[in-house]
């Protein structure tokens, strides 16, 4: 809890300070340039990062986790060198979108590559390990001191997104040698339980190979949903106004991920051991108590944003992105319903068969990127907003049908109404304040987000009290629910 809420902090401050210190026009070219590397990063790595995250514990178990990690580390230099040939190719054939000399282009992805992704990679095993307090430790020194470097150079080398790309992979590169060091000795010391021998052939081409190649063709698809969809958004409606909405966007849709991790770091690594050398029943209700939890606080949190998003804007961002405050609705459904989609897919995960991925892939990038190019133009903002969003809300529909054919999982329906009842006093605060109150101050402004997010805490605690073990009781809720058990009895 400690190190997400440090790291909500500092994503604050980052968007604060990136939304002062560089133009609209700059922020554009940021998030070109997050596209590009987040393409290396999405296709050729994030399938065999989710592999080696499933078999992170058996590996573990069987003292083949050092071997296999040190192989990974290579397999990402690898795709290091592969991306710096690729994007000099790209440049000087069709171009990427923006003007950079390849010197930079190079060094800024090869090292988001072998810096942002593998720090956040070799820093999740000590997660998936156990070392909890290690991982948080890790984390937020990440996130502070590179937002302390890249602050540094932009104000004093120059506003360029160059320079704060490159403060952000120095933080990182200190981070992640002091991760390398912590994480290795952690293996080194960890018993042995299953003696595999040296013909274990878990981690080989052939056997990743088998797993990644549907996800990665449904990463793809991905990819051109939540990024690729900013080369589409440039070309209609240019690059000052890509930075505007991948701003408001970025902000609902980067709330909405702290949130993901900090559930996840927490749950994630019950649901691997659950999964562990399990029958397809004991994955079936791994999934089902999994998605139970998570599904009706994700719906809590978009609505906390949803309804918050002009007040977010005004203490986020520089003055010239307040307009950018209707966009975080946006961005905080699709991102919802893309966390939503994720935990589905992970049925797949868990039963290595990955290829049921990839058709509801192409229904959501296929609707979002028709959808930006139909209503770009003209409603740039709006328009693109509902056209990622519902491409998400198609795509998760497809995804639970093709899952349900794989595992006999179950949607929490009836807790997914629960938290919207719980969400209504949210929905009534955004009411009165935008008929009652104009023109809030920052403070006034951050008043009503807090106490607003107080209630969207207690709210949350009342879904989490039945699968968190907490000292607190609350009578009320415990008798109301208890006279609406006829309709919520299998499911609060």
């Amino acid at each position: 809890m400690f190190g997400r809420v440090f790291g909500v902090l500092i994503s604050i401050a980052s968007i604060r300070v990136y939304t002062t210190l560089l133009s609209s026009i700059e922020v554009g070219r940021l998030n070109i340039l997050s596209a590009i590397s987040g393409w290396f990063w999405l296709v050729l790595i994030s399938p065999v990062s989710m592999y080696v995250g499933l078999k992170i514990i058996n590996w573990a178990r069987e003292g083949l986790a050092y071997k296999y990690l040190f192989s990974f580390l290579k397999y990402l230099f690898i795709i290091a060198g592969f991306a710096i040939v690729s994007v000099a190719a790209i440049k000087y054939s069709i171009g990427i979108g923006i003007d950079i000399k390849i010197s930079w282009l190079s060094v800024l992805i090869s090292g988001s590559i072998l810096l942002t992704i593998g720090s956040m990679i070799f820093v999740s095993c000590l997660n998936f390990l156990g070392h909890r307090l290690w991982y948080v430790i890790l984390t937020s020194l990440t996130l502070g001191i590179s937002l302390a470097i890249s602050a540094f150079f932009v104000s004093k080398i120059g506003g360029k997104a160059e320079y704060w790309m490159s403060g952000q992979l120095l933080g990182q590169f200190l981070i992640l040698m002091v991760t390398f060091a912590i994480l290795f000795r952690v293996l080194r010391q960890l018993p042995v339980v299953i003696k595999s021998g040296d013909n274990d052939r878990s981690f080989t081409f052939p056997v990743v190979f088998q797993f990644a190649w549907p996800v990665a063709i449904g990463i793809i698809l991905y990819w051109i949903h939540t990024q690729g969809y900013r080369f589409a958004f440039q070309k209609v409606a240019g690059i000052e106004t890509l930075g505007l909405f991948a701003v408001g966007f970025g902000i609902g849709s980067n709330l909405m991920v702290s949130f993901d991790g900090l559930f996840n770091q927490y749950y994630q690594p019950i649901f691997y051991n659950e999964i562990a050398n399990s029958t397809e029943e004991q994955r079936t209700i791994a999934w089902n108590k999994y998605a139970h939890a998570f599904f009706p606080a994700i719906v809590l949190v978009m609505l906390y944003i949803a309804a918050n998003g002009s007040l977010i804007a005004k203490i986020f961002t520089g003055e010239k992105f307040h307009q950018v405050g209707n966009i975080i609705l946006w961005g905080a459904l699709s991102e919802g319903l893309r966390m939503m989609a994720s935990t589905t897919t992970m049925v797949a995960h868990a039963q290595f068969e990955t290829k049921p991925l990839i058709l509801p892939s192409i229904t959501g990038a296929a609707s979002a990127i028709t959808g930006i190019f139909l209503f770009a133009r003209n409603y740039p903002f709006i328009g693109s907003g509902v056209s990622l969003t519902i491409g998400w809300l198609l795509s998760l529909i497809h995804l639970y049908s093709r899952m349900k054919n794989i595992l006999p999982i179950q949607m929490p329906w009836r807790r997914i109404f629960y938290s919207l009842i719980l969400g209504i006093p949210l929905g009534v605060v955004f009411v009165v304040r935008d008929s009652t109150l104009f023109a809030l101050t920052i403070f006034q402004s951050l008043v009503i987000l807090c106490i607003s997010g107080l209630y969207l805490l207690f709210a949350q605690y009342i879904l989490a009290r039945k699968w968190v073990s907490l000292p607190i009781k609350v009578p009320l809720i415990d008798n109301l629910e208890q006279k609406l058990k006829l309709y919520f009895y299998r499911e609060i």
